[in-house]
This record gives structure tokens, C-alpha cells and sequence, in this order.
């Protein structure tokens, strides 16, 4: 089966057209940042050279006029130049991963998860194959199984492709928001703003580049994902792809982090990463199980009730015809009938007593609380003081029953939340952010 997974690359295309013609949205007020950020550095650099008669201007302005030509040329064509960045970046990788692939591979994420749904597809119609009525039972094991598998190996590699949509993403919005601080590096004291853009940009690129050469790499393997499991896959052949995807996952997750540690010197991946991926995992495949066990016992209550309701009146109509045949004195049929008639005529009584009752009760229980308030209301003594008995009553009813039942269920709740919360404290660990590179660019005279 080949799936048509494309919406995640329209949705990449969408992006990158908007985000590419917001430079040219932005660049009439860029170049009057320019404008005006050249006009302050030059008029503070003409003032200092005047009153400085030893200095060498020529040089100065020779210096200055290059400095501020080239930042021109690079905001002008700063799009320009983060697409060539982008390629540049990407090639790299996709060359140093043996060329399995093209840059325009890259930008089509819905292929990797469409891979992934075809190298599971075995799974499902094995699992069809396995779902008759009477094998059901027997194979239920290797039914459960193979579904996790399957839902496990889809998932990986749809977490894979979302996770190159979003570091391209990444890169596109850091170009376009650092498009307009990069004027700043014309005027010595906000050149600060401008080394944040230029070192993400480069940061980001270097993401690309290992993020390429891990799908690079990968795309060698998936060919083997998709013999890997043959036409009759079993618990072994599963489990297998679930390794191979998990693997391939877990690079592509954590592997990017380290751009960062290039930029900051220091390795990034460790057993987080990898207790990260098994975490992320087994959270999927507990939620699974959950939602399945909550939806089995809602159906098994469902029929236990309805058997009880069964085995009751069964029972009832039962008794009801051997009290019919005793109290007449004859065992005939007709007065067996009898005992039944009489019995669902006091049974419907008592519900329309019952009924009554309830409809009634809340006034009742108005009245007594209007005659119990004008009690307390004409003594002098607090309603505690003159009834501790009944208070005392109450809270040994409360104590001899054990928690209520919200407090077992915050209990749970509370103990549920904590799980989940080592789980993403975990994962957090795995895939830290890195820092950018921080270059110079002040004009230091």
C-alpha cells in the first residue's frame, strides 16, 4: 500500500512561500532602520574624527565605508543568501551521508512517513488474517502484539517527518525574524542584536546538516524496513521493524542537538537520548493500552449488568410462580400465572410508591430543614453544643467507611500526573535546546 502523505509537504511549501515573501513585506522598513542607523554611526564617527586631529580619517573612513558596504550587500540580500546557507548546509550533509538522497528529498518530509506506513502495512493484514471468529481467541497475544508494533513503527516515523518539517521551519523563521536585526550591526553599540541573528542562522544551519546526513543515512535502511518484515511477519519480524524505527527516530529527535554541541564545544547525546525515545514509546503504547482497557470494561460492565438484570428476573418470575401454586393449593399452570400476575402488580406499585417518594422527598427534606432552623433559631446554645452527639456520630461513619471516593480519585489522579511527569522531565533531558554561536561585530577601532 502507498499512502499519500503529502499534506505535511504542502503544508511545508505554504510556509516557505509566506515566509519568503515576508522579506519583501519587511524590507521598506528594514531599509529605513538601515538608513537610520547609518546616518547615526557615520555623524558619531565624523564628530570623534574631528576632534581627534592625530588620527588617520582616511583610513578610518576607508574602514568604515567597507564595514557598512558589506552589511548593505548582506541585508539586500539576506534572503538570498540564507536559501544559499540552506542549501549549502543541506547538500553537505545529503554528500556526507552518500548521496542517497537530494536536497529536494529533504523537502518533502510525507515520503518519510509514508515509508513508514508501508513498512508497516504487513503488520495490519497479518493481523486481518489472524482476526477470525474462532482464531481470535487463540491469537489474541500475537494480535495485541503486532498492533502495538504497528502503531509504534507509524508513529516513529511521523514523529521522524515532523521533526524535519519543523527544524526547516525553524530555519526559515529565524531568517525571517533575524532579517530585521541585522541592521543593528551597523552602529557599534547594537551590534549585540545583529551577532544573536547571524550565529542562530549559522546554528540552525548546522542542524540541517545533521539532520540531512541522519535521513541521508536512513534512507539506505528503508528499502530493508520494507523486506524486513516479508509477507507472513510474526512477533519476531515485529519486533524487529519496532527496533529499526525507534532507532532511526531517536536519531532524528535527538541528533540534531548536536549543532549545539558543535557551537558550544561540548557532546550532547547520552543515555538521555536514548531513555528518551523508550519513554516517549512506552508513554504511546500505555495510552493505548489504557484507552483499550477502559473501552473492554465498559463493554464487560455493560454485559455483566445486563446478565444480572436477566439472572433477577429470572429469578423472580420463578419464585413468584411457586408461591403462585402454594397459596392457591393447586399446581396447576393457571395458578402459577396467577402468582406472576400478582407479583408484577406489587412490583408495579411499589415503583410507583417509589417514584412518589422520590418526587416528594426534596420537600420533605425543605420541611424539615425549615422546623430543624426554627428550633436552633429559638435556643440559646450553638446547633453543635446542642446535638455533639450527632456530630460525633457522623465523623465516626466518615472514619468507619474509609476515603471517600473523590479522594481516592485525586489520589490516582495525583499519582498518574507524577508518572507523566518523570516521563516528559525525562525526555526534556534528551532534547535539550543548544546555544547559538555568538560572533564579533563590533567595529573596534
Amino acid at each position: 500500500m502507498n499512502p499519500d502523505l503529502n499534506i505535511i509537504d504542502n503544508f511545508l511549501a505554504v510556509f516557505t512561500t509566506y515566509i519568503d515573501s515576508g522579506f519583501g513585506l519587511l524590507s521598506g522598513d528594514v531599509a529605513f532602520l538601515t538608513t537610520v542607523l547609518i546616518g547615526i554611526d557615520v555623524t558619531l564617527a565624523a564628530l570623534w574624527w574631528a576632534m581627534d586631529n592625530d588620527s588617520d580619517v582616511l583610513g578610518r573612513l576607508i574602514k568604515k565605508t567597507l564595514y557598512v558596504g558589506a552589511f548593505a550587500f548582506i541585508i539586500g540580500n539576506f534572503n538570498t543568501l540564507a536559501d544559499i546557507i540552506f542549501r549549502s548546509f543541506s547538500g553537505l550533509g545529503i554528500t556526507a551521508s552518500g548521496g542517497g538522497m537530494s536536497a529536494a528529498d529533504l523537502l518533502r518530509p510525507g515520503a518519510i512517513g509514508g515509508t513508514g506506513f508501508k513498512a508497516a502495512w504487513p503488520l495490519l493484514v497479518k493481523v486481518g488474517t489472524l482476526s477470525g471468529f474462532p482464531e481470535f481467541f487463540g491469537n489474541f497475544l500475537t494480535i495485541a502484539v503486532l498492533l502495538v508494533c504497528w502503531f509504534l513503527v507509524v508513529l516513529a516515523f511521523l514523529g521522524m517527518a515532523v521533526q524535519v518539517f519543523i527544524t526547516i521551519i525553524e530555519f526559515k523563521l529565524t531568517t525571517l525574524a533575524g532579517f530585521v536585526l541585522v541592521p543593528f550591526a551597523l552602529w557599534n553599540k547594537t551590534s549585540f542584536l545583529a551577532e544573536r541573528v547571524l550565529g542562530g542562522v549559522i546554528s540552525s544551519g548546522i542542524k540541517i546538516m545533521v539532520l540531512a546526513v541522519i535521513i541521508g543515512i536512513g534512507t539506505n535502511f528503508f528499502a530493508q524496513l520494507n523486506s524486513l518484515v516479508g509477507a507472513d511477519p510474526g512477533i519476531a519480524e515485529a519486533l524487529s521493524l519496532l527496533m529499526g524505527a525507534l532507532t532511526l527516530v531517536g536519531l532524528a529527535i535527538f541528533g540534531p542537538s548536536i549543532a549545539s554541541g558543535l557551537v558550544t564545544g561540548a557532546p550532547q547525546l547520552g543515555a538521555g537520548a536514548a531513555v528518551g525515545t523508550v519513554a516517549g514509546a512506552a508513554l504511546a503504547t500505555g495510552g493505548a493500552a489504557m484507552l483499550g482497557t477502559r473501552a473492554a470494561m465498559a463493554g464487560a460492565s455493560g454485559g455483566m449488568a445486563a446478565i444480572r438484570a436477566g439472572t433477577a428476573m429470572g429469578s423472580a418470575g420463578a419464585t413468584a410462580y411457586r408461591l403462585g401454586q402454594e397459596t392457591s393449593g393447586s399446581s396447576t399452570m393457571r395458578a402459577g400465572m396467577g402468582g406472576i400476575g400478582t407479583a408484577i402488580g406489587g412490583a408495579t406499585s411499589q415503583g410507583l410508591k417509589a417514584a412518589a417518594a422520590r418526587v416528594t422527598a426534596p420537600f420533605r427534606d425543605a420541611a424539615g430543614r425549615g422546623q430543624q432552623a426554627a428550633w436552633h433559631a429559638g435556643r440559646t446554645s450553638s446547633p453543635s453544643s446542642a446535638s455533639p452527639g450527632a456530630s460525633v456520630a457522623g465523623a465516626a461513619a466518615g472514619a468507619a467507611g474509609g476515603a471517600p471516593a473523590w479522594a481516592r480519585n485525586l489520589r490516582s489522579e495525583q499519582a498518574a500526573r507524577h508518572r507523566r511527569h518523570m516521563a516528559m522531565q525525562t525526555v526534556k533531558d534528551g532534547d535539550r535546546p543548544g546555544g547559538s554561536a555568538n560572533p564579533d561585530l563590533s567595529d573596534k577601532e
